[in-house]
C-alpha cells in the first residue's frame, strides 16, 4: 500500500468533491467543517469518497470558517461580481444569501479549493490514521 497513492486519490477526491458540491453543502462546511472520506485500497488501486458527516477525523475541519468570509479571488469582485452586502453573521438571512448568490458559493469554492491545497499535512495524517485501522486500512469508517 502506497502512502502517495492514497494521499493523491484523497487530495484528487476532495478537489473534486469542492467542485460538485451543492451550494447546501458548501455553507455546511464553511460553517460547520465536517468532511470526511472513506478509502478502499487494494494493490495500486485506490478508490475515495468524500462525504459529509460521520465520525470527526483528521478532515473535519478543512473549509471551516464559523460563516467568516476570508478573502478570495471571488470576494475581490473578480470579472465585476458584485455579492452585496452579506447580512450579519449568525443570522438566518446570512444562509438565504449564501444560497443565493453564485458569487458567495464560488468564494467558498476558492477557500476549499486552498485548504485542500495548504493542508496537505491534515492530508497525510488522515492517510497515516488510516493506514494504521486495524486489518491495515481495509476499511476506514464512513464519515
Amino acid at each position: 500500500m502506497n502512502k502517495e497513492i492514497i494521499l493523491e486519490s484523497l487530495t484528487r477526491a476532495l478537489e473534486n468533491w469542492v467542485r460538485h458540491a451543492s451550494a447546501e453543502q458548501l455553507w455546511q462546511v464553511h460553517q460547520a467543517g465536517g468532511l470526511g472520506a472513506s478509502v478502499h485500497a487494494e494493490g495500486d488501486l485506490v478508490q475515495v469518497r468524500i462525504a459529509l458527516g460521520g465520525a470527526r477525523n483528521a478532515l473535519s475541519d478543512i473549509g471551516k470558517t464559523d460563516g467568516r468570509l476570508p478573502v478570495t479571488e471571488a470576494f475581490r469582485g473578480n470579472s465585476g461580481a458584485d455579492w452585496g452586502t452579506p447580512p450579519p453573521q449568525g443570522s438566518a438571512a446570512r444562509e438565504q444569501w449564501f444560497l443565493s448568490s453564485d458569487v458567495a458559493q464560488e468564494h467558498a469554492r476558492q477557500y476549499l479549493m486552498a485548504e485542500v491545497g495548504e493542508k496537505r499535512d491534515v492530508l497525510a495524517r488522515f492517510v497515516d490514521e488510516w493506514i494504521a485501522q486495524p486489518q491495515g486500512g481495509a476499511q476506514a469508517p464512513a464519515s
